[in-house]
């Protein structure tokens, strides 16, 4: 659980730190698990250092990263911060080559999906080495929208040489971490890395916070429709294998039936459409508008 002090640092700046959240064998689990994962992965797409990869680890064979969500380490922070209907949204490893550009995940209050990401290194991070960046607050509006219309580091420019050539300019904070450390964020925060290997591990584990307005309704009930029982979602076979719920696991099982309910919620439930201006921004209007 997180102390006070932790719940209003993310509050108010839009993460915290989370030192020795692993034992060191569980250290040993995590990159154990990475490398088989990172081994199945590339007989598909083989790693080639100059393209990051993506490698879902829900499924049956990598046990302990499957089961990090039902963790109290992750679920009961998350739940603490967003609520109690909190729901995973991935469990995943990385091989990040080269900077990753400031961004926000999901994020744009009252726009899209929100929540709660742990991400943690698989060997140490520093600032010139690809430790996560953060701009405090930039969770929160004003200061999100104004940002966002910020060159350097809005969502319609941040991949361009221009801006890539100065994010490590950018005033921010540097969320330096150790193996068996994680850094917790809001998914709305514009975060970025700087430096490091062509071959940078880290995983995460994510949540979703539950839609609570209409708004939040329609943009989950979006999301959920990309992944629920969709042909062309990403790691069907591990998300097929979560979800078969193997332990008949009773938190899992009420999940799955989030997911259900969500991506199976009709449009006409809340009376809202989103509407994507010409660089993916998105704005609502209600069903007769449009």
């Amino acid at each position: 659980m997180l102390n006070q002090q932790q719940i209003e640092q993310f509050s108010n700046f839009g993460f915290v730190i989370l030192r020795d959240i692993f034992l060191p064998e569980e250290v040993k689990v995590l990159q154990s698990e990475f490398d088989y994962a990172a081994e199945r992965e590339g007989r598909n797409e083989p790693f080639d250092g100059k393209k990051g990869q993506t490698i879902s680890m829900l499924g049956e064979d990598t046990l302990f990263y499957s089961s990090l969500p039902e963790d109290p380490r992750f679920l009961e922070p998350a739940q603490q911060l967003f609520g109690e209907n909190v729901f995973p949204s991935e469990v995943n490893s990385y091989r990040y080559v080269g900077n990753t550009p400031w961004h926000f995940n999901d994020g744009a209050p009252n726009i899209h999906g929100y929540g709660a990401k742990f991400q943690f290194p698989l060997s140490s991070v520093r600032a010139d080495t690809g430790a996560l960046r953060f701009i405090p607050g930039s969770h929160k509006n004003p200061l999100q929208q104004e940002l966002d219309r910020y060159k350097p580091i809005s969502r319609r420019s941040s991949k361009t040489e221009q801006a890539m050539n100065v994010m490590d300019q950018i005033p921010c904070c540097v969320a330096e971490a150790d193996p068996g450390d994680a850094v917790l964020f809001d998914t709305r925060i514009f975060h970025c890395t700087w430096g490091g290997s062509s071959d940078r591990q880290m995983s995460c584990v994510s949540y979703y916070h539950y839609p609570e307005t209409s708004q939040e309704l329609e943009v989950m009930r979006n999301m959920a429709r990309l992944f629920y029982r969709s042909p062309t979602r990403w790691n069907p076979v591990q998300w097929d294998e979560w979800f078969s719920n193997p332990n008949d696991s009773a938190v899992r099982g009420r999940w799955a039936e989030q997911w259900k309910t969500l991506a199976e919620t009709p449009q006409s439930a809340t009376g809202l459409q989103l509407v994507y201006d010409e660089y993916g921004a998105a704005t609502f209007e209600t069903s007769d508008s449009v």
